[in-house]
């Protein structure tokens, strides 16, 4: 019995020593935006593994599809994670902003031997002749196609002699065969990245040596037709798919072959069952065989707390035996021929001839350059001319043309101000000057309460009870205020010191198209949205004050859409505006409204596919959602309205318009002009309505289209401010927006002394 204490005594020890040195552990981010659940079980496992060998190193993994721009965030508050998985369409804008490391040094510090890596890889992730990232796997283009339909349709399976003519006249056939007469369910294929025509037709959209963008060419036309003519005849329109994707129109057997990448194979492997499906390479083009490479791989921080152990697990992540764990789900091919070409491993089947994916390495292209001004290219010129080319708005010569000169445009742009980012002088740290200025302001304002306080000192107490309050509003409400007034007059990316301008953030600003689009398409909203919502609250407030039964639920329901989730109602809006499958589409189906229109030939509305129909879906989603609070207000007002009033109109004889427009109309104009303001206000700032219902649209990958139609100010601000890091810009849009909102509000204030009535009997 005495051994007992001796044994807890030195259970206790061990267990207190395995807690320091579990505490001594040091701690790194790894943050990725491939967040599949079979991706994240296998990094945990292999994260596992590697903590196993480095019993130093905790690493603690984060997963998110929005890594890219927390990873920004968090450089420029100077807490960046540790490593980073990266795909060369950022690098550039991550290098030129300093804020990752180049591997070289390391990497013969270690001698790492890069031999065991594809080369494609290898230079994918150099940028300027250093190395960024280490590479992890790549992803190709090849033909999915599924082998019933192509059996039930008796036409032969794709192989390598096909050019995209064959590719069109199987797809043809497949649609004919597959479908009725007059009706189609099943297509032939969809259609094919325009990126991946243009490089098969020999297209280059960048030109290296000229260093300017060359994408306007007869091939580069004869691409683009080849595309774009497969619409609605071999592949479905953009409002047929709608709400949909390539991979689940392919899981359900409506289109017999496409063309997809290699990190589409596991959830096929998942989820095909019993269809049999196969992989080919894809067409071959005037030019020969071409497809899109796409490269992923990890990068460190160069603000890194930890860079040695965000070394070694980069290092391990991307060596034989840690690809050896994430491999496994062939999400990707691995970067490392040794594990690629192991048949046990990737090779294995299915599909049968994965192998394709090995070969495609040999032709594979990456289309644009790794460059900061990329990505606003591709979201403020390609993606917007592209989509008015599918939706048959722009002529693709046009388009091309637009592409030309807007990407050239914005280079020779990018390129000044980056030549005058270089010129300018260091200036202030924004930080210390805000700091300063919220110091002097609280300072002047204790000041300012003690001058006061000193001539009554029975004002000490409401003082002290304010006074937390008046330095929280300082430091976190006007410090904030007047440090965007600041950088609205500076170049500002988060993740250099603010440098400054002058007006230069205004005067660019004008000569924005998408900002001057973005206003209009604002003003339109209000101009719309705002009557025709505050006139359908007030109808339906008259209506909900009567003293009937079950009112009271009837106004439940009525307000619920105010409590709802705007996130949620946008969400089921898109569903109800959906043109094939839609409530709306529906309905007029049934009343056989779209027979009416053919007459005159005029199609069914594609609603958010099309830019004529698409702002006024996302009117008539605000009109029904912000009718709620409007309502509520309203009908205050009515029920505050005395009955002695009504008595009295209703002996002089007054009707029920002229009780309504003589009474209830003057005694409701407090409400009224209230709901004006807040209405006003709310029009010119909506942003989560545009966002979610836009976004990844079949006429738009970005939200605000198709063709920046729902470009809305706000958007455009999140836009300029949070993806192409244009903070100084996005402050002078606010600093506008504020002037706008502010003059409307004066304005509105100055004309209601005409017509609203505070004076209540």
């Amino acid at each position: 019995m005495a051994q007992h204490p001796i044994r807890i005594l030195s259970c206790f020890l061990v267990l207190l020593c395995a807690s320091f040195a579990h505490a001594e552990r040091t701690p790194i981010r790894y943050l990725t935006f491939e967040t599949s659940y079979q991706q994240v079980d296998l990094l945990r496992k292999m994260i596992a593994e590697f903590e196993r060998q480095n019993p130093d190193i905790k690493v603690n993994l984060e997963a998110t599809p929005d890594a890219t721009r927390i990873f920004m965030t968090d450089a420029a508050a100077g807490t960046p994670p540790d490593v980073m998985y990266i795909g060369p369409e950022n690098l550039g804008q991550l290098v030129e902003k300093r804020i990752v490391q180049p591997l070289d040094p390391l990497v013969a510090r270690d001698n790492v031997d890069m031999s065991i890596y594809y080369p494609q890889t290898v230079e994918a992730l150099n940028f300027d002749g250093s190395l960024y990232a280490m590479p992890i796997h790549y992803s190709t283009d090849n033909i999915f196609y599924n082998k019933d339909l192509f059996d039930r349709a008796g036409v032969p399976y794709p192989d390598e002699t096909w050019d995209w003519e064959t590719y069109r006249d199987a797809a043809t056939t497949l649609t004919e065969k597959l479908n009725s007469p007059g009706r189609k369910d099943i297509y032939g294929c969809l259609t094919v990245d325009q990126l991946l025509m243009l490089a098969s037709y020999g297209v280059q959209v960048w030109d290296q040596e000229t260093s300017s963008i060359t994408v306007n060419t007869p091939a580069a036309v004869a691409a683009l037709k080849y595309t774009t003519d497969l619409m609605g005849k071999q592949a479905p329109s953009t409002a047929q798919a709608m709400d949909t994707n390539d991979m689940q129109l392919f899981m359900n057997s409506k289109v017999a072959m496409y063309i997809g990448r290699t990190w589409q194979l596991p959830r096929f492997m998942e989820t095909m069952g019993d269809i049999r499906w196969d992989v080919a390479p894809v067409p071959i083009g005037p030019a020969g065989r071409a497809c899109i490479f796409a490269v992923g791989g990890n990068c460190i921080a160069k603000a890194s707390k930890h860079p040695e152990e965000a070394w070694r697990f980069a290092k391990f992540y991307t060596s034989v035996e840690g690809q050896k764990f994430m491999g496994l789900q062939k999400n990707c091919v691995p970067a490392i021929k040794e594990l690629s070409t192991d048949p046990t491993y990737f090779l294995s089947a299915p599909p049968d001839n994965i192998g394709m994916y090995l070969k495609a390495v040999e032709y594979a292209k990456i289309p644009f350059p790794n460059r900061s001004w990329q990505n606003e290219f591709q979201r403020n010129v390609w993606f917007p001319n592209l989509a008015l080319i599918k939706l048959g708005r722009l002529s693709i010569e046009q388009a091309l043309k637009n592409i030309d000169k807007d990407g050239n445009e914005l280079i020779v742009a990018y390129r000044a101000d980056q030549a005058q980012f270089a010129m300018i002088d260091e200036g202030t740290d924004s930080t210390v000057f805000i700091l300063r200025l919220m110091y002097v302001l609280m300072a002047l304002g204790l000041v300012t309460i003690l001058v006061v306080a000193r001539s009554n000192r029975r004002y000490w107490e409401g003082y002290a009870f304010v006074g937390v309050w008046i330095i929280g509003f300082i430091a976190f409400m006007l410090g904030p205020v007047i440090a965007s007034l600041y950088l609205s007059f500076c170049r500002y990316d988060l993740l250099t010191p603010p440098r400054w301008v002058g007006m230069a953030n205004f005067i660019e600003l004008m000569s924005d198209e998408i900002f001057l689009r973005s206003l209009i398409n604002t003003i339109y909203f209000a101009a719309v949205q705002v009557p025709l919502s505050l006139g359908f609250a007030l109808l339906l407030a008259v209506m909900l004050n009567n003293k009937l039964k079950g009112i009271y639920t009837f106004r439940a329901i009525y307000y619920l859409p105010a409590l709802t989730s705007g996130v949620a109602i946008a969400l089921l809006w898109r569903w109800i505006f959906n043109p094939e499958l839609g409530l709306f589409n529906s309905i007029l189906r049934f009343f056989q409204v779209d027979r009416l229109l053919a007459v005159f030939g005029v199609g069914m509305p594609e609603w958010l596919v099309s830019p004529t129909w698409a702002m006024p879906s996302i009117i008539i989603m605000s009109i029904w959602g912000g009718m709620g609070a409007s309502m509520l207000i309203y009908l205050a007002g009515l029920q505050g309205i005395p009955d002695q009033l009504y008595e009295a109109a209703d002996i002089d004889g007054a009707s029920k318009w002229q009780k309504f427009r003589n009474v209830t109309i003057p005694m409701l104009s407090p409400s009224i002009f209230f709901n004006l303001i807040m209405a006003v206000i709310g029009s010119f700032q909506v942003f989560t309505t545009v966002f979610v219902m836009t976004s990844n649209t079949a006429a738009s990958q970005e939200p605000g289209g198709p063709a920046n139609s729902t470009m809305v100010y706000v958007l455009y601000l999140y836009m300029k401010g949070f993806r192409d890091l244009y903070m100084g810009k996005a402050c002078a849009m606010a600093w506008i927006l504020f002037v706008i909102i502010l003059a409307l509000t004066l304005l509105n204030t100055h004309f209601s002394k005409k017509w609203v009535h505070y004076d209540q009997v």
